[in-house]
């Protein structure tokens, strides 16, 4: 059985939007992710941390690390959702392209606007999902470097959940 020109598009335009939903969770949850240490730090060490934020802690790598790591999720999946949308967008208007409307705007192709026809997405998508757990799995690390960590302070070894 084969498809027709218009039913080939209407899959790939479910698809593409099934994979950009979900690529705009990925975002939300890594935006949402990165006030998460402030937010952690201030309930765990009280008003001091407030009003200190986290110089009270210091910044370790496992934070930097998890930031970095979640704000190139969110930019993998931001290329994602525009280069997939981008590639749809292309074909569609390929497929409708004349020589009557080559030279009307949505059917020539402007030489400033990428065109990644033949780029495999996957690599984005992939991207942002191993960025993604990776900024997850070092953000767990420092909140368990903050619950069973050393009090700048004293430098003692302080379990926070005892206090």
């Amino acid at each position: 059985m084969s498809l027709t020109a218009g039913d080939e598009l209407r899959i790939k335009f479910d698809l593409v939007k099934a994979f950009g939903d979900t690529a705009k969770s990925y975002i939300q949850i890594s935006s949402a992710a990165l006030a998460l240490p402030i937010l952690f730090t201030q309930a765990i060490l009280g008003k001091n941390a407030a009003e200190n934020g986290l110089r009270l802690v210091g910044l370790p790598f496992t934070l930097y690390g998890a930031w970095g790591s979640l704000l190139l999720a969110i930019a993998f999946g931001l290329i994602y959702q525009w280069s997939s949308v981008r590639r749809v967008w292309d074909e569609l208007h390929a497929m409708q392209r004349t020589e009557e409307n080559v030279t009307k705007p949505g059917f020539r192709r402007s030489w400033w606007v990428v065109h990644l026809d033949k780029f495999n997405l996957s690599l984005f998508y992939g991207a942002m999902m191993l960025f993604f757990f990776v900024g997850i799995f070092l953000l767990v690390a420092f909140i368990a470097s903050l619950l069973r960590g050393r009090d700048p302070h004293t430098g003692i070894v302080v379990d926070w959940l005892c206090l």
